[in-house]
This record gives structure tokens, sequence and C-alpha cells, in this order.
């Protein structure tokens, strides 16, 4: 396959990122429990429940509609929340079959969390920052993404942060970067390593982490 020795490159260096903060905070205990007290055989999906959030006013909400070939469905999210993060607590992948394992965590290196946004009110900011960050730019114009054809609604879910209600679109691709005008199929959230899956999120406010 065209893409095999970039993906073994990107396995590398995913696998000794998340080992290099694992190691960091593995002496916060709260968190070396989480990650520790999977048991055996238990499929690691995001520990969310949709009556978490029930009871806070709706002004503090904004949805994320998700499209993949398989469904379409409307993922509440605190406003602030990065997407990345959002979409994980709540059993949604923003990461394409074997990337749910083999990515940074957030860091805005690997582009496997790469997905379209629309915004569904033109007037209003959906999503801050409105355009591409440093490190967005940087690794979107880097094989196998940067392509001619490339949509520029293209962004990173780990980069952003819901704002107002959004369309998210998630294409084919192990980094989600084919441009054949397809929707991935859905994927569940895998929480390998609990929520140090999103530890690296410094910006989510503190009321969505549970």
């Amino acid at each position: 396959h065209r893409h095999t020795p970039l993906l073994c490159l990107t396995a590398m260096m995913t696998y000794a990122t998340s080992f290099s903060f694992i190691v960091r905070h593995s002496r916060t205990r709260r968190v070396l429990q989480l990650h520790t007290t999977v048991p055996k055989g238990t499929h690691r999906h995001a520990p969310f429940s949709a009556a978490t959030d029930s009871d806070a006013p709706d002004s503090t909400f904004a949805n994320v509609t998700m499209e993949t070939s398989s469904n379409t469905k409307v993922l509440q999210v605190r406003q602030g929340e990065i997407l990345r993060t959002a979409m994980l607590k709540r059993n949604a992948s923003p990461h394409n079959g074997r990337s749910r394992l083999i990515n940074c965590r957030g860091l805005g290196t690997c582009g496997t969390c790469a997905v379209e946004i629309e915004c569904n009110n033109i007037n209003v900011a959906g999503i801050q920052p409105r355009e591409r960050n440093t490190k967005e730019n940087l690794r979107l114009k880097f094989p196998p993404h940067g392509s001619a054809n490339q949509s520029p609604n293209l962004r990173l879910a780990c980069q952003v942060q819901v704002h107002d209600d959004i369309i998210v679109k998630k294409r084919n691709g192990f980094w989600g970067q084919d441009t054949d005008g397809l929707l991935a199929e859905e994927y569940e959230a895998e929480l390998w390593f609990g929520e140090l899956e999103y530890v690296l999120d410094n910006k989510s406010p503190n009321s969505s982490t549970k």
C-alpha cells in the first residue's frame, strides 16, 4: 500500500508520544487509577452518560451533528469543549479504524483527527479559532494531507473549540485524508489509556470532564 511507510513512521512517533506523556503523568494517583483499573477483557469505550449534563442550562451547550456513511447523530457538547475531547467522551471517534489507537492524543502532530467542519450559522463563530492555527497549517499541508483538492473546511478536531452548532464530516482513510467525497463509517471511541487520552486538553471546561 502506498501509505505503508508513512503509516509505520506515524505509528512509531505516536507510540513514543503516548508513552512519554503517560510517564509524565503516572505520578498522579487519580489518573493512574483510571488507567490501571480497566478490567481485563473490557472494551475501552468512553464512559460518558447522556444524562450527565442534562441539568445544565441549554445556553451552555452546542449541538455537533456527526455525519458518517453509517448514520447521522447529534452530540450535545459544552460550549468551549475541544471537539476531539467532546467526541471521545460521548463515544464518538474523530479517528478512523486503527488510528483510534495510533494517534498523538491531541498534540496536533499526527493529523488523524482531521474532520470537515461546517457552521450552521455563518454569522456566528461555531468554532475557535475560525482559521487554522499554526499546528493545523503545518500538519494539513503535509502528506497524506495537503492535496490540491483538500476541503478548506478540513480542521484538526484536537485544535478547535466548539462554541455553537456545527456539522462534522469524517472522510475515508487512516488520516481521514481522502478527497473522493465519500464519508467514513462510524467508529466508536476507544479509550485505551482512560482519561489520559485527552489529558493534554487544557482548554475544555472543567465541568465537562465527567
